[in-house]
């Protein structure tokens, strides 16, 4: 199975990962190509990233990978309080030096990713060729968006029924798309999916994901010039 073991002495992460080559591993990857991460949006894991991999611009011309972070998808973790953008990173970084993977383009799309490609940036520069960074957020969020991820973490967490949990996800929908003209469809596909993989019992992995988006430290500037 595509996993990357992580062990510490009072840490333990399983990394998932999944590519575009034959066999889905990195040792069919083609070595004249050069190679491109691709994180994953909030809430969600690599399994919608099905369009930058059906991309023939992106999968014909790049070896393609992509990671579950440490508590979405089919990653496995230890709940740990230290857990922030910065573990992310190191996350990476390791995954990447036991794949041997060799200086890669960088794809991050929306916060928790975006979060965690700049500081890979700023800890690992011999990592990254690029950076590629979608919807970025800012340093500190209002703190209305704050007031926003406390009332959707209510919501999701202590769902009593599936209607409560359906309207939870719609307004999780709403939040992620600034907006209610959602497609049916995608809204459906979204809630469902949530219900598979994150339902009301897993809420300690949702409140992990959650603080590690709510509490993000400033990147000082030397961080960039070492």
């Amino acid at each position: 199975m595509p996993y990357v073991d992580i062990p510490s002495r009072d840490d333990y992460v399983s990394i998932w990962y999944t590519t575009n080559s034959v066999y889905g591993n990195v040792g069919s990857f083609d070595p004249d190509k050069p190679t491109a991460i691709i994180l994953h949006p909030l809430f969600l894991d690599s399994t919608w990233l099905e369009h930058q991999f059906d991309d023939p611009r992106l999968t014909y011309n790049h070896n393609l990978i992509a990671f579950d972070m440490r508590v979405c998808g089919k990653s496995r973790c230890r709940p740990s309080g230290l857990h922030d953008s910065w573990v992310e990173a190191a996350d990476l970084a390791f995954a990447c030096q036991a794949l041997c993977l060799p200086p890669a383009h960088v794809l991050a799309l929306e916060s928790i990713s975006v979060n965690c490609a700049l500081r890979l940036a700023a800890l690992f520069p011999e990592l990254c060729l690029s950076l590629t960074l979608c919807n970025v957020p800012p340093p500190t969020e209002l703190k209305a968006v704050f007031e926003a991820y406390d009332e959707l973490l209510q919501l999701w967490c202590y769902a009593e029924d599936l209607d409560s949990f359906e309207h939870a996800g719609s307004e999780v929908v709403n939040f992620m798309t600034a907006g209610n003209d959602t497609e049916l469809d995608l809204r459906d596909e979204l809630i469902s999916y949530w219900e598979m993989t994150l339902p009301p019992t897993k809420r300690l992995r949702i409140v992990e994901l959650i603080n590690v988006v709510m509490n993000v430290s400033c990147i000082k500037k030397r961080s960039f010039c070492q």
